[in-house]
């Protein structure tokens, strides 16, 4: 649903990528059609990349990053033949990543700084919104021209991704992030017989 999107961002980003400003490890998943269409516009820009197709991949490319490496180029295509692997390399490289680009989903509670592209259902829209109020993340760039403003104030200048950073460790003091723990949490007071 974001093909066309995700597209034009690549192709709109093509000086920062050539440059080094702008760096992006792109998640196609499992869908093969996606990583055809990426493959395809990088090559129409002429925007070198890796690929990395396993789990343990994914585990080395963030240990890398972790270790305070850059990646070898700067587009990497994560691209996967199965489900379990397409899903986890968000969650595994949210840790060394900068910026999380996504449509808002539940992607948007994640606690790093988020630039929220366009939606793919109307329901995903209140994702971006709380974002936005909480200061973790963008409202969400309906327009490839927004998406590019967000873009180029991340990269021309430390004010927003600061804020966001800032107000990411206020929410993680304040158990903004704590939803699933609280859940765990929950749950085992029930298993253990605790009223709730």
């Amino acid at each position: 649903a974001q093909k066309k999107f995700i597209g034009g961002m690549i192709q709109e980003c093509e000086s920062l990528l050539k440059s080094g400003k702008v760096q992006i490890l792109l998640n196609a998943g499992d869908h093969a059609h996606m990583k055809t269409a990426f493959v395809q516009t990088l090559q129409e820009c002429g925007i070198d990349y890796d690929t990395v197709a396993t789990t343990q991949g994914v585990y080395d490319f963030q240990k890398n990053l972790l270790a305070g490496n850059e990646p070898s180029k700067n587009v990497t295509l994560f691209a996967f033949t199965e489900y379990f692997p397409a899903v986890a390399t968000t969650d595994i490289l949210c840790r060394a990543a900068d910026v999380l680009c996504c449509k808002p989903s539940e992607l948007a509670f994640y606690p790093l700084p988020k630039l929220h592209i366009r939606r793919v259902g109307d329901h995903e829209a209140f994702s971006a919104l709380r974002a936005a109020e909480l200061g973790d993340g963008t409202l969400e760039a309906r327009e490839l021209e927004d998406c590019l403003t967000y873009i180029n104030l991340c990269v021309n200048g430390p004010g927003l991704l600061t804020h966001m950073n800032e107000q990411i460790i206020k929410g993680a003091r304040e158990g903004v992030y704590d939803g699933c723990k609280n859940a765990i949490q929950l749950a085992l007071k029930r298993a253990n017989g605790s009223p709730s």
